[in-house]
Parts: structure tokens; C-alpha cells; sequence
């Protein structure tokens, strides 16, 4: 594992920051993930689009360029030198007085995480994945923004926690008016009678880069393709499901809260889409 913190490379035992960071003491961060490939992060542009749109939200002015941000994230997966790796990049508002409020905070941190990501397993697509449907709710829009990518995540991590106490991959939120949403970390969508649908931006998600590269290429194909919310029952009805995110790419979906999703083993549309985004990968990294 390397870290590069505002410029520093350090290893995973040397990388510190301040405990009055407000990062650590509020959660008043922002960040993103992605995974590179021979030293290539994937949707990089837009994963930075993500972060500062998340900053301007929170009303954080971020005090680097976004080629700075590049450059150090390229500083740190040249020493990684891994054929694969994770990428995690952080702004922190900085170290202030133990305040509430943001004008106590001064020096932004810029932490940038990369390591070694393995290789996912087989089994999460030649199998499929068990899921259950969590008793915590998504984060109201007008609560925190569910677009906002924050350090603030106790939401989520309560969620997968219930995932984690049954022995499932993740557990699926729904929001207040009991629509479905996303998973802890991912996306998700059905197909239900050949056409893809997943939840709008507006029943309370995030706006994943997969899911967006995904809805660009199924309108550029033969595949019907929606945007419109999911109750639960549709969901336990679908031909097939499955959750989409940067690092996992399209896991099949094959089982919610012990009931079996179409015929308990991952769809062929699904299948399919996720051999096209591969290609799709592909062929960015070529360019």
C-alpha cells in the first residue's frame, strides 16, 4: 500500500494525519474510487467531475487542480507498481478548532490511498451473489444528499453491517417512501422482460460512474433501457438483477432476502452487458 499525503509518499504504517482533522472528527470529506490498470485509472475525468461537484454541495473550495490531483494519484501507482490497484482520493476541509463550524478549518488534506486490488472472484459472477434488503433507510435528499460522495457514510455502514449478520454479499437500501435505491456501495438494476431499469437519480442515489457508462451503452444498443423507481416487490420479481460499481464492474444478482431471482443463477442479460462493458473498458484503455 502506498499513501501519498499532500504529496508525501508513505507506507501503510507511516501514513498520519491530525486527529482535529475535521475529516476524522465530522466527517467533513469528500472522496472517490476507482481502480487502475497498468498504471491507468479508469473514468478519472469523471470521477473528478464527481468530486468537485460533491465539494461545491458542501460548499468546500478545493485548493487543488484537478492535474495535481492526477499527477500525485500518478505518484503514488508508479511506486505501488501493480498490475491492478485501488485508488482512493480524499479532501478533507483541513485541521480547526473542534467546531461545527466549517470557517474554523485552514490547509486542506489531500489523502490519496493505492494498493494492490486482487483480482474478483470468479464465483461472484459464474454464481451470482445473495443480497438482502436492509431495515436501515437511505438518507433522505433533504437530510444529506445521497449525490454528496462524503466521508459521512454510518448510513451505509450500517446497512452492509445487517448484510454482514446474515452472511450476505450486501444488503440493498430502500428510501422513505420504500422504494429501492442502491446497495451500501453499488448500484443496482433489474430486467424485467428484456429492458433494463434502475432507480432515478431522484428516489435518493448516487450517480455511479459504472451506472452512467452502463445507461450510455445500453441506449447505444438494441436494449430497451428505463430510469424509474423499484418497488420492492418488483424487485423480488425481476428476471434478473444485479449491482454495478468501479471496482466490482456488474455482479449478477441471484438471491434477495432468500428468495431466489429468476431462475437462481445469473441472467444472460446480464452476463451479456457485463462481457460489452468489459470490451467498453477495453477500448477507452486503448485509446
Amino acid at each position: 500500500m502506498i499513501i501519498n499525503i499532500n504529496g508525501e509518499l508513505f507506507s501503510e504504517n507511516d501514513a498520519k494525519i491530525s486527529v482535529l482533522d475535521r475529516g476524522f472528527l465530522f466527517g467533513d470529506s469528500i472522496y472517490e474510487v476507482t481502480d487502475a490498470k497498468d498504471g491507468k485509472p479508469h473514468f478519472m475525468t469523471e470521477h473528478l467531475e464527481r468530486l468537485w461537484e460533491s465539494a461545491r454541495k458542501i460548499d468546500m473550495e478545493i485548493p487543488f487542480t484537478t492535474d495535481h490531483i492526477r499527477l500525485e494519484v500518478n505518484k503514488a501507482l508508479e511506486k505501488l507498481n501493480e498490475e491492478r490497484a485501488y485508488i482512493r482520493i480524499i479532501i478533507t476541509r483541513g485541521i480547526g478548532e473542534i467546531s461545527l463550524s466549517a470557517k474554523s478549518a485552514q490547509n486542506h488534506n489531500l489523502v490519496i490511498i493505492t494498493k494492490k486490488l486482487k483480482k474478483n472472484p470468479d464465483w461472484w459472477y459464474e454464481k451470482g451473489v445473495e443480497v438482502i434488503i436492509a431495515k436501515t433507510k437511505r438518507t433522505a435528499p433533504d437530510s444529506i444528499d445521497p449525490s454528496i460522495k462524503s466521508g459521512n457514510y454510518l448510513n451505509n455502514v450500517m446497512a452492509h453491517n445487517e448484510a454482514v449478520k446474515k452472511g450476505a454479499f450486501d444488503a440493498i437500501m430502500l428510501n422513505h417512501e420504500d422504494q429501492i435505491t442502491e446497495g451500501t456501495t453499488s448500484n443496482i438494476w433489474i430486467v424485467k422482460n428484456e429492458v433494463f431499469i434502475t432507480p432515478p437519480i431522484q428516489a435518493g442515489i448516487l450517480e455511479g460512474i459504472t451506472r452512467k457508462a452502463l445507461l450510455y451503452l445500453l441506449k447505444n444498443t438494441n436494449f430497451s433501457v428505463k430510469e424509474k423507481p423499484i418497488s420492492q416487490k418488483e424487485l423480488l420479481e425481476a428476471d434478473e438483477a444485479f449491482l454495478t460499481s468501479s471496482t466490482r464492474k456488474i455482479v449478477p444478482i441471484i438471491k434477495i432476502d432468500n428468495q431466489t431471482i429468476g431462475s437462481g443463477k445469473p441472467g444472460q442479460y446480464t452476463l451479456n452487458l457485463l462481457k460489452s462493458y468489459k470490451d467498453y473498458l477495453k477500448k477507452r484503455r486503448e485509446k
